[in-house]
């Protein structure tokens, strides 16, 4: 989960004072990070918060008083997800929920705000608000909390505006495949056989289409798409990557560039296309860039993943498709 908080605290009118944002990344059994500006906090399974740029490769301890605010930063984020919220003006009734807003995304996903409202409602109030999302082809009961906003009240009694985006991982069994070679490619010399590749991949199939693919799609259509290879373009590379293979083939929870509520799966890059892609010794690893990977179900386990990542460069010729770096 990557959540985006917002805080502000209000005075009796409502108004706003010392705006703060912060991002919460939390993927479960791994890894934590608080982030605000350029200070990163992050804190290993099992481990203490340090203060990391690296996604704690190295840092220091986390000072006293930065922990107090990492803290309060989790607190805030978790709010929404862990408490139906609190009322104290008794003289506007009980509480009612509405639906404040229902309306279609450009991909035709539906969202739906509903608000924590007052039986006798002042006009002149904010009250919470709570924006959930569908996937348009997903079951009525399948919605997850998107957005919050909407003012709570801190430990001391004040009020404050908090505002919250969630972005969530979702999790997904991946298998890495290696392509068997080709007919001639078995029967090359052993001084074609020991020829520089040039980063080119044994001759595979061509992409099931030019269309970019998010990990959602690939979610719900992998009956589909069982191994096929498609396109898909990753924002960013996310956490600490594991050893998937032995090799130096790394494993990463990657985020696509699609807006949408889940936009993210694991990616298995070979050491090759780390390197070729700059992304081998970079901590940032942000893009947006383009590649190609393949798609495996597993039958037993009816999930989706997607294999080795294997090129961002395609050539197609009588039907198959080389792939570069």
């Amino acid at each position: 989960m990557i959540a985006y908080v917002r805080l502000a605290h209000l005075d009796s009118k409502g108004d706003r004072s010392g705006e703060a944002e912060f991002r919460y990344d939390r993927y479960p059994d791994k890894i934590e990070r608080i982030s605000r500006n350029d200070v990163s906090f992050v804190r290993k399974k099992g481990k203490k918060w340090i203060q990391s740029d690296d996604w704690g490769e190295t840092g220091e301890p986390a000072e006293p008083e930065a922990l107090k605010l990492i803290q309060v930063v989790i607190s805030y984020a978790d709010l929404p997800l862990r408490t139906k919220g609190e009322s104290r003006d008794r003289s506007q009734g009980a509480v009612v929920v509405r639906v404040a807003d229902q309306r279609k995304t450009k991909e035709g996903d539906e969202e739906i705000v509903f608000e924590q409202g007052r039986e006798h409602q002042k006009p002149d109030l904010n009250y919470p608000k709570y924006t959930f999302f569908r996937y348009k082809d997903a079951d009525p009961d399948d919605v997850v909390l998107s957005e919050f906003s909407g003012p709570v009240y801190e430990s001391g009694g004040g009020k404050v505006q908090l505002d919250v985006r969630y972005d969530y991982l979702v999790a997904v069994k991946m298998e890495a495949i290696t392509p068997e070679p080709s007919a001639p490619d078995k029967n090359a010399s052993d001084e074609k056989a020991a020829e520089p590749t040039m980063g080119k991949s044994a001759s595979l199939p061509p992409p099931i289409s030019d269309k970019i693919y998010t990990f959602a799609q690939i979610e719900k259509q992998k009956a589909e798409l069982k191994d096929k290879i498609v396109r898909i373009e990753i924002r960013y590379l996310l956490g600490e990557p594991s050893d998937l293979l032995g090799d130096g083939t790394q494993r990463y929870i990657v985020k696509d560039t699609s807006k949408g509520a889940t936009p993210y799966g694991q990616v298995a890059f070979p050491r090759e296309g780390l390197e070729k892609m700059g992304l081998a010794n970079d901590p940032h690893r942000e893009g947006p860039f383009t590649l190609y990977a393949r798609v495996h179900v597993f039958p037993e386990k009816k999930a989706a993943a997607i294999c080795v990542a294997i090129g961002t460069h395609v050539a197609v010729e009588n039907r198959k498709a080389t792939y570069s770096w």
